[in-house]
């Protein structure tokens, strides 16, 4: 399977778990990993599963990853699989709001055929004058929703084959 990791980060938090994406889906085929400054406007040829992301900023996505979506050809994610996730505090989605479900839908309204809900990773609150730093154990727990989204593409690829 081929597969594209775009991240925003401000803080290296989105970033780490980018990578950590990226790694759990490595086994599984080829995956670019890729900044969304970087972002591509047209996914490699054979892409298959994009998985976009970044951090909760005022209860949704921040204007550089709604940019993204804006600078996509309109029929980029036609048909790809597709994936979403954020970086967030620890407090219930109705209150911090997600980043990753504004992507979900910018990437649906896209036409890509969504594999998974939007996805959250936890940061703690900073400490006056630090950065954010990602909870324990959300790096892992990234690495194994990336395999996660590798077994769903590979039942979502055999079911369409069998019609």
């Amino acid at each position: 399977m081929n597969s594209v990791v775009i991240y925003l980060s401000r803080y290296g938090n989105t970033r780490k778990i980018a990578e950590a994406i990226a790694e759990g889906l490595r086994p599984f085929g080829t995956t670019q990993l890729s900044a969304a400054e970087d972002a591509l406007t047209r996914f490699p040829e054979g892409s298959e599963l994009v998985v976009i992301g970044g951090p909760t900023e005022a209860h949704g996505m921040t204007k550089a990853l709604a940019g993204v979506f804006d600078h996509m050809a309109p029929d980029a994610l036609a048909g790809v699989m597709a994936a979403t996730f954020d970086t967030r505090l620890r407090w219930p989605r109705w209150l911090a709001g997600s980043a990753g479900v504004g992507a979900w839908t910018k990437s649906q309204q896209a036409g890509a055929r969504m594999i998974a809900p939007a996805e959250s990773f936890f940061v703690k609150n900073a400490e006056k004058g630090e950065a954010p730093k990602l909870e324990p154990g959300e790096l892992e727990r990234a690495t194994q929703w990336a395999a996660s989204l590798a077994e769903a593409a590979h039942s979502t690829q055999a079911a369409t084959a069998a019609r």
